[in-house]
């Protein structure tokens, strides 16, 4: 066995919600800069993995691991290396259907205070979770992860801690030490058995405002900007198209 650097909580520029900067590959080259053996990114309700970026990943010594973080009841489940196409988002319960022993089913920021957040549907629905996330975006007197690590000790479900990035300053401020061994399988079943560690630090109130205002920024003003501009473009290659 080995231990393994990992986050299993990452959004990248091809996230059809937010707005992000860096691309999978940019991910998969910072995160071989820092170290890390065991990524995956979980761009919201669809799975940005290939071939081709699971062999860039492995040529830098990382195993991606194929994840989504889906919205089921209005609320966000993080799913791993199931069977995505057959996923029911209207039902939690309907998780039952598609779940195997080499797929992960995690809670995301189960307590924070986001409608998104399960909350009481991860207590009345603990038994289709194998993990809960321990989440970045703490300081030292405000940590809304309390709330799980209570349900995690009451439930014996790991703790897996997560950046769940959107920015580049949010990667590697949270993240797991897995015991296990550097392939796919092996990496889901060492979480489900709990062979993994939360490393991880308050951070300082100001990081996470900035961190927060530039979220509001980019998904409330520059995304807006940048879709009018694509529209705009669309009407006039249609436009141009008219005349030729």
């Amino acid at each position: 066995m080995a231990l393994l650097k990992a986050d299993l909580h990452i959004h990248t520029a091809e996230d059809p919600e937010d707005l992000v900067f860096y691309r999978a590959t940019e991910l998969i080259d910072m995160a071989n800069t820092y170290g890390y053996s065991v990524l995956s990114i979980t761009n919201h309700n669809c799975v940005t993995y290939s071939e081709y970026l699971r062999d860039y990943a492995r040529e830098r010594g990382i195993v991606l691991i194929p994840g989504m973080e889906a919205t089921i009841e209005g609320r966000h489940v993080l799913l791993y290396n199931m069977d995505f196409p057959s996923l029911d988002r209207r039902s939690l319960p309907g998780l039952a259907k598609i779940k195997t022993d080499q797929g992960l089913v995690m809670a995301p920021h189960p307590y924070y205070p986001s409608p998104l957040a399960l909350r009481g549907l991860l207590r009345s629905n603990i038994s289709l979770f194998d993990a809960i996330e321990f989440c970045h975006f703490y300081t030292g007197h405000v940590n809304f992860n309390q709330f799980a690590q209570r349900l995690s000790r009451l439930s014996g479900l790991p703790m897996v801690g997560t950046s769940d990035a959107h920015q580049r300053c949010q990667f590697h401020t949270t993240y797991s030490i897995i015991d296990a061994e550097p392939d796919l399988p092996s990496v889901i079943q060492a979480i489900k058995l709990g062979k993994v560690e939360v490393v991880t630090r308050p951070l300082p109130l100001p990081f996470l405002m900035k961190v927060n205002f530039r979220m509001f920024w980019r998904n409330k003003v520059v995304k807006k900007l940048i879709s009018a501009d694509s529209n705009g473009a669309a009407e006039e290659d249609r436009d141009c198209r008219l005349f030729r």
